[in-house]
């Protein structure tokens, strides 16, 4: 049998030529689990339904960073035969891996997925469910109104952000009731994208728009003129005219500017406008790459990674990653908060890509005070692999967060021998987290000159730190 050696630059020859053979057995490459990783990024990007069972067979790697993309790719390539593996994979994974499974099958879509999708709405965690609504605002089956509905009442504002604004992509008449309802929320944001996603609605009236010119936030007002003024309704502008004079500065540019429109009849007289204004940006967006080029496209790429689109925010991302100016190391920094996971994903590969000018920036938001920044800050260190990032690393092995000191003992894995002193003197720390989670990176490693120390933690006072230290020798022998 021939034996197959793969680097990085093997991975990207094979991505220029599209060699989807020569991926599939980068796939398989058991030598190297980044190998693996960048296999399944590429045949999510250009792969066909043809890799999907290969793809498929991958879900079951040993490396959880891996399953993760293989996830990630099936999502992208969307073939219906993914579901039901997808599915069944699903109990099996760590929280993180579900989030990203829930969001590829709503990338996928069908009935299978959207009943399983359903489902999730239930789960105990926040971001599963989170996930679980814009999924099925992906999908836009009218049949799953009632469920986004029940969802409006979470606890949880992200659940509710997520459940208004799929809501919204639906567009269905049903909606209109329980988001006027919604609409006494006290946060202005909740309020503010009720407003949004009425809009989009083709039955509902000018009503609650005009009563919203009356909130007490300018944020909602101006959403409200802005929305009114896309009606282009000549009894909404008559309201617009009562708050030219409002004690807002952006409320009173925004009703200028429409009642200017207005008046030199440039204002659009349609209805459902929220999807002509995605299209209106995907279509500059693309314009801008096409036309200007991509490297002088980098300050308007950055403008769009704040965009209302999803789509427009991902692919600016994207474009970014390829890209690699250092320009856009802050702003991808900031789309790492992003509402859509997809955003999120591609910020952080982009972040990967640009590599050593984004190293400083992420070791600083690893003390950040959400545990998700300080998750894929670490994610993305362990993927640069710069050396800086690996004693900042160790020190937040005992971050408050589970989930931040499990992603940061798998990315110090990835850094090999060069973090294999580090880790060693970190299994002496005063934390028992920290010394549990680097014998868990010693083992993930398995490098034999770990035994020894890892032998001398089997005494560890902590229990924790024993199983973990056992476990990681059983890896290293293995």
């Amino acid at each position: 049998m021939a034996i197959f050696n793969f680097n990085e630059n093997d991975i990207s020859r094979l991505i220029e030529k599209k060699d989807l053979k020569g991926l599939v057995k980068a796939l398989n490459y058991k030598s190297d689990s980044f190998i693996r990783y960048k296999a399944a990024e590429a045949l999510g990007k250009i792969g066909t339904s043809t890799e999907v069972d290969d793809l498929i067979n991958a879900l079951k790697d040993e490396d959880s960073s891996v399953r993760e993309m293989v996830i990630y790719a099936l999502g992208e390539i969307g073939d219906k035969k993914a579901i039901i593996p997808l599915i069944s994979n699903y109990e099996d994974e760590d929280d993180e891996i579900r989030e990203i499974t829930i969001y590829s099958l709503g990338e996928i879509g069908g009935r299978d997925a959207l009943e399983f999708i359903r489902l999730a709405i239930n789960e105990e965690n926040e971001n599963i469910r989170i996930r679980a609504v814009e999924a099925i605002g992906k999908i836009s089956n009218p049949n799953s109104v009632e469920e986004l509905i029940f969802a409006l009442d979470d606890e949880i504002d992200d659940v509710k952000l997520s459940a208004i604004n799929a809501l919204g992509e639906i567009a269905n008449d049903k909606a209109i009731i329980p988001l006027i309802r919604i609409f006494d929320d006290e946060k202005w944001n909740v309020r503010k994208l009720c407003l949004q996603s009425l809009g989009r609605i083709d039955d509902c009236t000018l009503e609650p728009f005009i009563n919203a010119l009356n909130d007490e936030d300018w944020h909602v007002r101006e959403k409200a003129a802005e929305i009114i003024g896309k009606y282009g309704d000549e009894e909404g502008i008559r309201y617009l005219n009562k708050i030219i004079n409002d004690q807002d500065d952006d409320v009173r540019a925004r009703a200028s500017s429409i009642l200017k429109k207005w008046e030199s009849k440039d204002t659009p007289k349609v209805k459902k406008l929220g999807t002509k204004k995605n299209k209106s940006a995907q279509h500059r967006l693309e314009e801008v790459i096409d036309k200007i080029g991509k490297d002088e496209a980098v300050d308007i790429l950055i403008e769009y990674l704040n965009d209302d689109n999803p789509e427009i925010r991902h692919r600016s991302a994207e474009v970014l990653g390829e890209i690699g100016d250092e320009r856009a190391v802050i702003p991808l920094i900031n789309a790492l908060k992003d509402e859509k996971h997809s955003v999120q994903w591609r910020a952080k590969e982009a972040l990967r890509k640009i590599g050593s000018p984004a190293v400083l920036p992420l070791i600083d938001k690893m003390d950040d005070e959400d545990p998700d920044i300080r998750r894929r800050a670490a994610c993305a260190l362990g993927d640069i692999r710069d050396e800086r990032a690996i004693s900042p690393l160790i020190e937040n092995l005992d971050d408050n967060d589970a989930i931040v000191r499990l992603k940061t003992a798998i990315s110090l894995s990835k850094f090999g021998e060069k973090a294999i002193q580090p880790l060693i003197e970190a299994l002496n720390n005063d934390s028992f987290e920290v010394r549990e989670k680097a014998a868990l990176a010693l083992g993930e490693i398995g490098n034999p000159i770990a035994l020894k120390p890892l032998e001398e933690s089997l005494s560890d006072e902590n229990p924790y730190v024993r199983n973990g230290a056992a476990n990681a020798i059983k890896l290293i022998k293995k």
